[in-house]
């Protein structure tokens, strides 16, 4: 039997999986300054960001700036007074997402900072990838 549940350790969370009596735990969803990480939800079309064990984090006005053939995309939150979050998810439902708040700029700035956080992602996660192969080689 396989049982999950998530754990608080100040804006950290850890989410634990129990398979077969054996513990395997990750980090999930958290909050460091301005860095976020958290998971997608679709919701009635919109992007909702959630933690690991699916409470919601953020449900705000969003766009995806670029959806990538990988099915990665790239998404603006708009909050107020000229405040984003803008990141990158790995699809648009139940994906990780790894982002930043950023103050004080446009809607066209705040769709450019996805894109280039995206771009970064996508290149950690290709080298990661990469990395992988040659390990199990």
């Amino acid at each position: 039997m396989t049982t999950t549940r998530c754990e608080r350790q100040g804006q950290d969370e850890i989410g634990i999986i129990n398979h077969e009596g054996h513990d395997f735990a990750a980090l999930g969803a958290c909050v460091h300054g301005r860095e976020i990480t958290a998971y997608t939800k679709l919701i009635h079309r919109q992007i909702v960001l959630t933690s690991w064990c699916g409470k919601t984090m953020l449900d705000c006005r969003n766009e995806v700036a670029r959806k990538f053939r990988s099915g990665s995309l790239a998404i603006v939150f708009r909050l107020t007074n000229g405040r984003f979050i803008v990141g990158y998810a790995l699809e648009e439902n139940g994906m990780l997402f790894r982002g930043e708040l950023l103050t004080n700029i446009t809607d066209d700035e705040a769709k450019r900072a996805a894109l280039r956080i995206s771009d970064n992602f996508a290149q950690i996660d290709a080298e990661d990838e990469a990395n992988f192969d040659q390990d199990v080689a």
